[in-house]
């Protein structure tokens, strides 16, 4: 019985050892050149996108709906580190992101 357990326990380990092996942490240089909240937005994206780049909003808004009855949302990102003299995304300038529907139709800072 003793002998299972200690061959039950191995072939646990061999198989977190082996699924563990495929993962690889980020690389901190790319984590510098590109932080959250610093990828460019497009019009047309989804908001899934929007957030798969930078993150939950810190405010949504709900505005109405379109003249096709999708409701309009403004998403507020506001500015972590405003004294940052360069254009980092909403790390560096408070930005309102405008949806209809799904998609993004505008933004400003």
């Amino acid at each position: 019985m003793e002998r299972k357990l200690v061959v039950i326990f191995s072939l646990i380990v061999v198989f977190v050892v082996i699924g563990c092996a495929g993962l690889t942490p980020p690389d901190p240089m790319e984590i510098l050149r590109h932080p959250l909240g610093t990828d460019s937005i497009e019009i047309g994206m989804t908001k899934e996108k929007v957030k798969d780049l930078w993150g939950n909003p810190d405010v949504v808004n709900y505005t109405g709906k379109d003249e096709l009855g999708a409701s309009c949302e403004e998403w507020i990102y506001w500015a972590r580190y405003p004294e940052l003299r360069i254009d980092a995304g909403y790390l560096s300038k408070t930005q309102r992101l405008y949806f209809e529907g799904n998609a993004l139709t505008k933004w400003k800072n």
